[in-house]
């Protein structure tokens, strides 16, 4: 017979920073870490039920240390913003600090359940009933809940989606699930690290408890309110994918953004319909990079306000995309997005489909024809200086061979580079790639051509990852 912990919030709130995490990262630790329900209960002993004998209590957070599995209602993930004055205030001037409150917004029975596969005596089941009933909150403290001790999940919580351990291989994921670490405790269970403040633990100089570990779940994906916005035609090449976030990335992290959102699309792709020519990859059934020049998708990063900050996603493929890479762009949308752990560059965004269509839909500045062009983002060049090459007749014949291998007829064009100091900073190299890619340098330049041009002109190395891009200039 199982044992149940059911949680109810009836303000439909669960409030809960993963340890570890800075609270203004906005993330929420769904579901309720094993580590989290074990220091509930203990406190819940402490503090409301010293009555119960301590060597029940013992055997039964012992019971209990080993990682349960979860009934999840439908949930979203949301937050709220707070400012408040920070030191700087008491001299008069305006000063404030911002603080997030992210919290998970549970739908349907607002209840989730956490079940152990264990048998517990009679003794062991009275004391957990009696400090299920006395646990006032799961969290932080906003996240009011009522808990009880059942012996099996209720029948009626059918809209429940399960989350369970799956080591560390998430391939097996399928698109209704993602991987989410969650802190746990070795076996046998350390009492003495449960107990344990946060500033102990931070006084010991670690991360997390000592005899604790992250054991990853296959958790069901937030069900956010995504507005799909689907092109009706069969002549997609644009879509237009907002960036969410604590922060929107810096412009600077536009390659290794653009190379997990590529990362995820392919993934989606895979698991969808197998192996096939695509032009959202780029790459055909057998994983080589399709031919045809550069008819595959770009994935361009769009600031819309000058601040350096990547608001947008343009996927720009010239070669078209089907109603299903338009999908997997949409499904993309139900998924957090960004660089693994340990990589450098951003994480923990969300995209959302505003807008798919034809070319109408590229900014008018990467469009309209004009004479004048400057970088957006440094042009690196896809092939290394000779010796003995002047740097400026380098740049140009550079410039001109991708104008030709992408088609472009333009006649006369002036190649000027700019304050090099412009793009310091920017990633010039995918965190896949272990290659000396990122030693060549990144050029600020302005074209000038002797008719106008249009666009858009993405040129050089890593051009279908965010670099290489123009504008047009008056």
């Amino acid at each position: 017979m199982p044992v149940v912990l059911a949680m109810h919030f009836p303000w439909g709130r669960y409030h809960a920073t993963p340890w570890g995490r800075y609270v203004n990262e906005g993330l929420v630790e769904v579901p309720p870490s094993p580590w989290r329900l074990l220091r509930a209960l203990y406190s819940a002993w402490q503090m409301r039920a010293p009555e119960l004998e301590e060597r029940v209590v013992l055997s039964l957070l012992a019971a209990l240390a080993v990682p349960p599995s979860y009934r999840l209602p439908p949930y979203r993930v949301s937050h709220s913003r707070h400012y408040y004055p920070d030191s700087k205030h008491r001299s008069g001037s305006v000063s404030t600090d911002k603080a997030v409150d992210a919290f998970a917004v549970l739908d349907g029975d607002q209840t989730i359940y956490a079940v152990w596969p264990v048998e517990l005596n009679p003794e062991q089941w009275e004391a957990l009933a009696r400090l299920a009933k006395s646990i006032p909150y799961i969290g932080r403290a906003d996240s009011t809940c009522e808990i009880q001790a059942l012996d099996r999940v209720p029948q009626e919580a059918v809209g429940h989606a399960q989350a369970e351990p799956i080591g560390l291989d998430d391939d097996a994921l399928g698109w209704q699930h993602q991987a989410v670490e969650v802190l746990c405790p070795t076996l046998p269970l350390d009492l003495d690290a449960l107990v344990q403040r946060p500033v102990e633990v931070r006084a010991a100089k670690l991360l997390f408890p000592k005899n604790t570990r992250k054991l990853t779940y296959a958790v069901p994906v937030p069900s956010d309110p995504v507005r799909s916005v689907v092109h009706s035609g069969t002549d997609v090449s644009v879509v237009r994918l907002a960036v969410s976030g604590v922060r929107q990335p810096r412009l600077a992290h536009a390659v290794p953004l653009m190379d997990a959102v590529r990362g995820a699309c392919i993934k989606i792709l895979t698991r969808q319909a197998g192996t096939s020519d695509s032009l959202l990859a780029g790459k055909s059934a057998d994983g080589k990079p399709l031919a045809g020049g550069h008819r595959h998708a770009h994935f361009l990063p769009y600031d819309t306000d000058g601040n350096g900050r990547i608001d947008e996603i343009v996927v720009w493929s010239p070669g078209g995309l089907t109603a299903q890479e338009v999908g997997a762009l949409d499904v993309l949308a139900r998924r957090g997005v960004g660089v693994p752990e340990g990589v450098s560059g951003p994480r923990d965004l969300r995209v959302l489909v505003t807008d798919s269509g034809g070319e109408e839909l590229l900014p008018g500045e990467w469009t309209r024809p004009a004479r004048r062009w400057r970088s957006v983002t440094p042009f690196v060049p896809s092939r290394h200086r000779k010796r003995r090459q002047n740097g400026e007749a380098y740049l140009h014949e550079e410039v001109t061979r991708e104008l030709a291998y992408r088609g472009e007829a333009v006649g006369r064009v002036s190649v000027q580079e700019g304050e090099g100091s412009a793009f310091v900073g920017f990633v010039r190299r995918r965190w896949r790639d272990r290659t000396s890619s990122a030693l060549r340098s990144g050029h600020a330049l302005a074209l000038e051509f002797a008719e106008p041009v249009g666009g858009p002109i993405v040129l050089g190395h890593l051009s279908h990852f965010g670099l290489g891009l123009f504008q047009a200039m008056g």
